[in-house]
């Protein structure tokens, strides 16, 4: 059973990531989100809304998270599009959305391919999914990730050693950038493409 779930901590969480946000984290997010043009957009893993003042001009964002008390707090910040939901299991049909974004979602997933198949899924063919997630350092730092991820695990549902990039490329995905946001690649920025379909033209 995990100790700390997001509806326990939503009350201190933007606190609590304020200082990651006024150092790399906040210009992070704004580079995100400028590869996102608009059209149907799903943001999972919304949280309490940080992203919200990157939003695309035009486009509709739906927000959807796992955590009845993070959607409330999100909803405060302005966000119209509440939906209260799994990444594991969408509540959304085939093909709905041009984009799908996550920051630093995939890390707290139980089923990591299973979350990324339904992504997959609910992306229109050649649509992106867009992504800042965090897994194992590339470097010395790589062991001590392991060692310890049972323990994060344990604590608050955040497995720490994760190579999200290699199950982007398992579940499907054509990878169009990988950025290492860090030296060590413990951040990254990830686009990937759900394979084109000739039934559809998106002009990509």
């Amino acid at each position: 059973m995990t100790l700390i779930k997001f509806d326990h901590i939503a009350p201190i969480y933007d606190h609590f990531m304020l200082p990651f946000e006024r150092g790399a984290l906040k210009r992070w997010r704004r580079k995100l989100w400028e590869g996102v043009k608009g059209g149907a957009v799903l943001e999972v893993g919304v949280g309490t809304g940080a992203n919200l003042p990157f939003y695309p001009e035009g486009g509709a964002v739906v927000g959807l998270d796992r955590s009845v008390r993070m959607l409330r707090r999100a909803r405060g910040r302005g966000l119209e599009m509440a939906v209260l939901g799994d990444v594991e299991a969408l509540p959304f049909g085939d093909a709905t959305f041009d984009d799908v974004v996550s920051t630093l979602v995939f890390c707290s997933v139980g089923d990591v391919a299973k979350a990324l198949r339904e992504v997959r899924r609910v992306l229109k063919p050649g649509g992106l999914l867009h992504m800042i997630e965090h897994g194992r350092p590339e470097d010395w730092k790589g062991p001590l990730f392991d060692l310890l991820n049972p323990l994060t695990v344990l604590l608050m549902e955040e497995h720490i050693n994760r190579n999200v990039h290699a199950a982007v490329v398992a579940a499907g995905y054509e990878v169009l950038k990988v950025e290492n946001l860090t030296g060590d690649g413990l951040f990254k920025l990830i686009v990937a493409r759900r394979p084109p379909d000739p039934r559809y033209n998106r002009g990509l």
